[in-house]
């Protein structure tokens, strides 16, 4: 875990070591841009879908709306909510780490 929270921490753009702090803020901009990037694209294709009365997040999500259906998969959606939730957490929990190891 603390592997995947150091690898999370430099893709940000922040080191920290021997009691120091490093923010890059370049790289922190570039993948807080690319971030942003990625949840307007996804959000376009989505009112795109939604435009055109359909949606179809079956594999990652579990719900395949279309004109004449609406498919949920509550166990799907259900993994996809928690396994957001946890890394929603994580990336908290790593960031409220780094502030307390600045103090």
């Amino acid at each position: 875990m603390e592997d995947k929270n150091s690898d999370l921490l430099e893709k940000v753009g922040v080191k920290i070591g021997e009691g120091k702090l490093n923010i890059d803020l370049n790289q922190t901009r570039e993948f807080f841009d690319a971030l942003k990037q990625t949840f307007e694209n996804t959000a376009q294709k989505l009112q795109k879908d939604l435009s055109e009365g359909k949606v179809d997040m079956a594999e990652n999500v579990g719900i395949k709306i279309d004109k004449e259906n609406i498919n949920i998969d509550l166990e799907k959606t259900k993994s996809f909510v928690e396994g957001f939730g946890k890394k929603i957490e994580s990336f908290l929990a790593e960031l409220e780490k780094s502030v307390d190891e600045i103090k």
